[in-house]
């Protein structure tokens, strides 16, 4: 999908979240003002837009207006208000967005580890992820009207960016707000407005979301992470080849059992990945990266959720567990059950690094970034086939033979 396409269709995520209402009531207080940082393509983003920003204007002062210049078909500043919170929607997916999320990295010494969206900066701190954002939001407010307002964040563009939204300058326009009816944007469904809207609504949106992918060709996106992306390069050429060399091995009879205990020391590792990445997916925080690789870009991607609703991680840590299951079984039961869970558990490895594949090539060719913790995954994995399809192999045998 075209990047304007889906500004366009994530706009319309933004009208939702601003509700159907009526302006509200001008406030007496000076607002909290802040900027939020969001990109059309994430999936925490459209979490924090469509369903906590809501909940948080109804809490503080009511339903919000959202302001956009309608001449621009794209725009990198928008603003949600209702007189006591007053929030600079930024798109860093666009260049005037970009400078001023650098702006702030700047301003506010945010760490590499932290970089990121959703991103929120309000009055001295900033917070980023859809868990810390909401839970830190409404108190940042209060603060605010017990101060006597919060003004704008001191950045060097922030005057260019307001007085790109109609209504926040001195030399305003027209002004353009939320349309006055929309519909829910149901999963698998097209979304539509009973009012015009200088933007093309009407794109299907996957899962009910805004989450698409980065504009670009696949060179561009792998070239834009070198050193992650070779290396998932390279561990996806080693399960690609593992696939075919362990079957090859073990039909020459090349290839036999592992010691007992690496099955369930791997499981205890990939365990430890998963409940890890199941965290960061579910709860939006920050996940810790090394030196090479981007993990918060990975995991803010709509592939970070199986279906659209289920963490990856979630599936990883599920998937270890009836591996534990199927050693165990395979380890200790009489034949021919233990025949029969030796098969499953080497049917189950491959159909692991069958998916890490699959997700290992989205990370350099599709989000244009790579995550080390499921490369670390993919990695444990592929050493779970290696040491399971040689017992399969002779366990099918005695099967066939008793079958005979």
């Amino acid at each position: 999908m075209p990047m304007r396409r889906i500004a366009a269709v994530f706009l319309l995520g933004l009208a939702v979240a601003a509700g159907a209402a009526a302006p509200a009531a001008a406030q007496d207080a000076a607002p909290a003002r802040g900027i939020l940082f969001y990109s059309p393509t994430c999936g925490h983003c459209h979490k924090v837009i469509t369903e906590d920003l809501p909940v948080i204007f109804a809490d503080h002062g009511g339903d919000p207006d959202l302001l956009w210049d309608e001449a621009d078909d794209d725009p990198a500043f928008l603003v949600l208000t209702n007189g006591t919170l007053e929030l600079l929607m930024v798109n860093v997916a666009l260049e005037p967005g970009a400078l001023l999320y650098t702006e702030a990295t700047m301003a506010y010494r945010i760490p590499d580890e932290m970089s990121g969206v959703p991103r929120l900066v309000m009055g001295r701190e900033f917070y980023v992820g859809s868990g810390d954002i909401p839970a830190a939001l409404p108190v940042l407010i209060d603060e605010a009207v017990a101060a006597g307002g919060f003004d704008w964040p001191d950045l060097p563009s922030i005057g260019d960016a307001l007085a790109a939204v109609p209504g926040m300058a001195a030399d305003e326009t027209t002004t353009t707000t939320a349309p006055a009816t929309t519909t829910t944007i149901a999963p698998g469904e097209e979304t539509t407005t009973s009012t015009s809207s200088p933007f093309p609504i009407g794109e299907t949106v996957d899962g009910g979301s805004v989450i698409g992918e980065q504009p670009g060709s696949a060179w561009d996106k792998f070239t834009g992470d070198l050193a992650g992306n070779t290396l998932a390069v390279i561990v996806l050429a080693g399960m690609l080849a593992s696939l075919v060399l362990v079957v090859s091995l073990v039909r020459r009879g090349r290839l036999r059992g592992a010691p007992v205990w690496l099955v369930p020391v791997l499981a205890v590792l990939g365990v430890v990945v998963a409940v890890y990445l199941t965290y960061v997916e579910s709860s939006g925080a920050e996940a810790v990266c090394g030196p090479v690789g981007n993990c918060n870009a990975v995991q803010e991607s709509k592939f970070a959720l199986l279906f659209g609703v289920i963490p990856v991680g979630l599936v990883g840590l599920i998937s270890y567990a009836v591996v534990v299951a199927a050693w165990a079984a395979a380890r200790f039961t009489p034949r021919p059950p233990a025949d029969w869970a030796a098969v499953a558990l080497a049917l189950g490895a491959a159909g692991g690094v069958a998916f890490s594949i699959y997700l290992t090539f989205l990370e350099p060719f599709v989000i244009g970034a790579t995550c080390m913790w499921c490369l670390s995954s993919a990695v444990i994995v592929t050493g779970m086939w290696w040491a399971t399809a040689g017992p399969a192999w002779d366990a099918w045998g005695r099967l066939r033979a008793s079958a005979r």
